[in-house]
């Protein structure tokens, strides 16, 4: 894996992985329907080489109108895709409105899943409003969470999986992030003294 860094965008060559290659399918659908989007959390460490396993993928939508919603969900079902957790539109339209995630995988199969997300606060607006660029092998644009935010984010979550996804960012891009910038998440996230912990 080989990756350029600079203030617009991170410009990363590596093999496609399943799951890579689950995401890029899925980022045609929506770039076809111009849905604004993000990729969050355990894939955004999975991008650049992290070695887990993961069953879903999360990532947050911009707002969407009814129509927009409607032409997503049956985009998706010509598309080959079965959403695990609603049968009908109608059923996905009152998940989308409760604000509970859409999980949508391939016909016959149940992971990887994409988990579809509406943003809540403030710092998912962030996320989905200031996403980081990555090109990868000159071809496929992603919107990832900011650095800066993603790995307090995972000290957030606090596991010992999310602990050790933010250790592998930090030490990846530790000579390039915004640490002001990174540290005045961490305070936001209320978890500015393992953030200490994680950079001494």
């Amino acid at each position: 894996m080989e990756f350029e860094f600079d203030k617009s965008e991170i410009k990363l060559n590596k093999i496609i992985s399943p799951i890579d290659e689950f995401v890029i399918n899925f980022l045609d659908i929506l770039n076809g329907l111009e849905i604004k989007h993000v990729f969050i959390s355990g894939y955004v460490v999975l991008l650049f080489g992290r070695q887990r396993i993961t069953e879903d993928v999360d990532m947050f939508l911009e707002d969407l109108d009814e129509s927009k919603l409607k032409a997503l969900y049956e985009t998706l079902l010509q598309k080959n895709y079965w959403m695990i957790n609603a049968g009908s539109f109608d059923s996905a339209k009152k998940l989308y409105e409760e604000g509970i995630a859409w999980r949508a995988a391939k016909k016959d199969t149940i992971s990887p899943n994409m988990e579809i997300k509406r943003p809540k606060n403030n710092l998912d607006f962030i996320s989905l409003n200031n996403p980081a660029k990555v090109i990868l092998n000159n071809k496929h644009k992603i919107n990832i969470s900011p650095l800066e935010l993603q790995i307090p984010y995972k000290l957030h979550l606090g596991s010992r999986k999310d602990i050790e996804d933010a250790r592998y960012l930090y030490d990846l891009f530790k000579d390039k992030i915004d640490e002001k910038l990174m540290k005045s998440f961490s305070k936001k996230l209320k978890v500015a003294s393992k953030m200490v912990e994680l950079v001494h």
